[in-house]
């Protein structure tokens, strides 16, 4: 172990801890890669999601908005409104 990695322990349920050790076998990967691997893809997903709420909220401090009655027009002239 690096100098940079820590050990942790969670609680989870036993057939979620099953199913990463099952996909964990098939992949001829380890627990703790999977685990890694998951950390990570959830960092960058609500890292890339934070993003998008700045930049949203910048827009709207510049003006760039479109009202709720406009959506729902476009949506209507395109087809992908819903009842």
């Amino acid at each position: 172990m690096s100098g940079s990695e820590k050990t942790i322990s969670f609680r989870a349920q036993s057939s979620k801890i099953a199913a990463l050790d099952s996909l964990a076998a098939s992949n001829d990967r380890s627990r703790s890669y999977l685990i890694n691997e998951a950390i990570s893809n959830y960092l960058d997903l609500h890292a890339y999601q934070d993003a998008l709420v700045r930049k949203g909220l910048e827009e709207m401090k510049k003006g760039h908005v479109v009202s709720h009655e406009e959506v729902v027009k476009r949506l209507w002239k395109n087809g992908r409104a819903k009842r």
